[in-house]
């Protein structure tokens, strides 16, 4: 069985983002993900991020306008099965910071990892693995390793 993978908002931002380095690895797991050769979710929480990086100024050399956005939020949409926070998920977030306390400035992170359990997604892809690494419930990899392993 295929495992799922949520993709992580670095992930959505680099494939969009032709001057990055991480451009080529994130734009070709997309394409394999719409080809049905890998398994791979967004979550709400990513499309809001994903806003709020590319158009603010302070976070990108290039910032887009609300249409752009709009735009590529929208491609998103419809290209990826989109996961949103259950009645549990907070329970689960709860947890994990319990669990996780030297996550605590990480909230964001955590309550990304607590909505993809809670949706049965164990598999967590991103350019910052760092962010997740510690947590056992979660495997992670970023878009070069999934790519890698797929063959």
């Amino acid at each position: 069985m295929m495992n799922s993978w949520l993709i992580d908002t670095n992930v959505l931002i680099y494939a969009f983002d032709q001057n990055n380095d991480f451009h080529s690895s994130s734009y070709d797991l997309l394409t394999y993900s719409i080809a049905g050769e890998i398994s791979c979710f967004i979550a709400q929480q990513n499309l809001l991020e994903f806003w709020a990086v590319v158009t603010n100024p302070k976070r990108v050399k290039n910032p887009l306008s609300i249409e752009e956005t709009l735009q590529k939020v929208l491609i998103y949409q419809a290209s990826f099965p989109i996961v949103c926070p259950l009645p549990k998920t907070f329970i689960t977030f709860s947890r994990l910071i319990s669990t996780y306390s030297a996550f605590k400035n990480r909230i964001f992170d955590l309550y990304l990892a607590a909505t993809a359990l809670d949706n049965g997604i164990w598999h967590i892809c991103t350019w910052n693995k760092k962010d997740f690494l510690r947590l056992s419930e979660i495997k992670v990899m970023t878009p070069y390793e999934i790519l890698s392993n797929k063959g």
